[in-house]
């Protein structure tokens, strides 16, 4: 409906548009044009378009030579200047102002007019689309980079628990499966509620708290409101990872991370914190440089900061 509202207004604008110059020319000839009867004709004229318009965008869209379209043109004129006058001469319309509607080379140019537009159209949603599938290509490859990575750490972790604790690694297997079959649920999706973030962050928590114990210590204040708000598909799982790996297990104390969410306005503020010795490594990791990338190509307006007093803090901004 809106896009038959815009092409309404666009054909109402050309024919008012007519309308003018139909009564600016007829004050320079012997016959003057009324301003009533100056609409009458312009609006016939190009709301005849108007509902010629689907036949010739179909036409458009099937047919991509220059001189069949010529050709189609000057016979869809001569059929509409046809239809047009017996429809005037039917409600009365004197035969002299009937031929002001008569002009060949206007009606050709507003044939073209529409196969124009209809081909810039196409040409526009067509490499929108090919853009969004890029996009989604590339979102998808980065979304698959951190589930082998983040597999063969924890497949790494359970085959150095065996030789300490056969019960453990058993344990922290099944956690794993249980991982996998909740990030296959989600698979294909790029965004999923915070809800279903923390849930699979408690999972994979699980599983790192098996090989920690009481070293790993993990605190979470999330706003009610923020539940509901679409993040990328394993975002925090990356970044607690890094937080584990370079700020608890190096320790023989262990740590804590905190994870905050609040909802500000139209944002989501997320914040991961450790307790560790900082962030001190210029160059980024696969976790933290994919979840950059990811935030950069899903939202036009999503920042990721770090700061490293007292541990490393990690901000993620995404604002709607």
């Amino acid at each position: 409906m809106k896009r038959v509202a815009i092409a309404l207004v666009a054909w109402t604008i050309a024919a008012l548009l007519f309308a003018g110059q139909l009564v600016i020319d007829s004050a320079y000839s012997q016959r003057r044009l009324g301003v009533l009867e100056a609409l009458a004709l312009a609006m016939t004229g190009w709301y005849a378009w108007a509902l010629l318009s689907p036949l010739v965008i179909w036409i458009a869209r099937r047919v991509r030579s220059i001189l069949v379209h010529l050709a189609i043109a000057i016979g869809a004129t001569l059929l509409k200047i046809a239809l047009t006058t017996e429809a005037l001469r039917a409600f009365g319309v004197p035969p002299r102002s009937i031929s002001l509607l008569v002009n060949i080379p206007l009606n050709v140019a507003a044939y073209f007019a529409i196969v124009g537009v209809t081909w810039f159209v196409d040409a526009r949603l067509r490499a929108s689309r090919l853009e969004a599938s890029l996009a989604e290509a590339r979102l998808e490859l980065l979304r698959n980079q951190i589930h082998p990575h983040f597999l063969f750490n924890t497949l790494h972790a359970i085959s150095e628990l065996m030789h300490e604790d056969v019960d453990a690694a058993d344990r922290m297997v099944t956690r794993l499966a249980e991982l996998l079959r909740a990030s296959l649920e989600t698979s294909g999706r790029q965004e999923i509620p915070l809800r279903d973030e923390l849930a699979m962050l408690d999972r994979y928590l699980d599983i790192e708290r098996v090989r920690l114990g009481d070293r790993l210590r993990y605190d979470a204040d999330i706003d009610p409101r923020a539940l509901d708000q679409l993040v990328p598909n394993f975002l925090l799982q990356p970044l607690v990872e890094n937080a584990i790996r370079h700020a608890i297990a190096i320790r023989r104390e262990g740590g804590e991370i905190a994870l905050r969410a609040r909802v500000d306005g139209n944002a989501l503020i997320l914040k991961i914190s450790d307790d560790g010795p900082g962030f001190v490594n210029a160059a980024e990791g696969i976790g933290l440089s994919n979840v950059r990338a990811r935030l950069k190509q899903m939202y036009a307006n999503a920042s990721l900061e770090i700061e490293s007093a007292g541990g490393t803090h990690i901000r993620i901004v995404i604002r709607r």
